[in-house]
């Protein structure tokens, strides 16, 4: 007879199998241990689009003399919008007491921009040179002196008259910038030369100072001298500006034959952002599509 024992007998293959069981419970206990608390919430249809900034400028002869309003190519009257207009003042036959009054509607759509002009291809030539420029140049000159004679004044506004008084507010930088020795003493920028004879106590700026304002680039501004931000919440709309060309009766058979042509290029900026319109803070003024 065998002596009683409380051993338990554990043959090999019932161990493992009592370990794949434990190993069956803890891997049950590990997939409970994922279920995190969570939350999803979602903002959709973002979009992002770029604003535009498109301008255009129309150029209309809005007043002249007799002789200007009668050429087959007055009165003009065109758009640049995307294309630059090739037919613009064309004028044969100008002679003292001439004179014609452009504006220029400028136009900036969707924001606000500072607008820049410039001139390009400034061209004189003394061209024809009959015996009556002779006789007050002399026989072997033939300088190109329309650029001097011909006046070139920029104003803000015009009022429909038909005539040079309906011309109000000179430009305030354009106009008072050619000529120190004459601001210095005193000379003033005053009303058009109605009359057609230039008056000796006030200073009017020729095509050759008007090209020296613009052919670096001229940023348009305000009446107090500040950039005019065109299209914002204080100058919404379109923005015109007055060109008034003319020659007075003063100026005699120097210009006999001589000629003068150039462009006029209008370029716009965006407000936003930009301190510094058209990198022109280095220049001397601060001045189509």
């Amino acid at each position: 007879m065998k002596p009683e024992t409380n051993d338990i007998g554990l043959s090999r293959r019932k161990m493992l199998l009592g370990l794949g069981a434990v190993g069956v419970a803890s891997a049950g206990a590990g997939l409970g241990t994922t279920a995190y608390f969570n939350d999803t919430e979602t903002f959709e249809g973002n979009t992002l689009t770029a604003g535009t900034l498109d301008m255009s400028v129309t150029a209309n002869l809005v007043a002249a003399d007799e002789y200007w309003s009668g050429q087959t190519d007055i009165p003009l009257s065109a758009t640049a919008d995307g294309q630059g207009v090739t037919a613009g003042l064309v004028v044969d036959d100008v002679k003292p007491g001439d004179w014609a009054i452009v504006c220029f509607d400028i136009e900036v759509g969707d924001n606000p921009g500072y607008v820049q002009v410039r001139t390009e291809n400034f061209t004189e030539t003394g061209g024809a040179n009959p015996e009556p420029e002779q006789a007050v140049e002399g026989d072997a000159d033939n300088d190109a002196d329309l650029g001097e004679f011909l006046l070139a004044s920029v104003w803000q506004s015009y009022d429909e008259s038909g005539d040079k008084t309906g011309l109000s507010v000179l430009d305030p930088v354009f106009n008072n910038a050619p000529d120190a020795t004459a601001n210095a003493s005193g000379i003033t920028y005053s009303a058009p030369d109605v009359d057609g004879v230039a008056s000796p106590d006030a200073h009017y700026t020729n095509a050759r100072e008007a090209d020296a304002q613009l052919n670096a680039g001229y940023l348009i501004k305000d009446n107090n001298g500040d950039l005019l931000a065109i299209n914002d919440a204080a100058n919404e709309g379109v923005y015109s500006f007055c060109l008034l060309l003319e020659i007075p009766f003063q100026v005699g058979n120097v210009i006999q034959g001589d000629t003068l042509s150039f462009d006029l290029v209008f370029e716009t900026e965006q407000v936003r952002h930009n301190d510094d319109p058209f990198n022109n803070s280095a220049s001397v003024n601060s001045a189509g599509n």
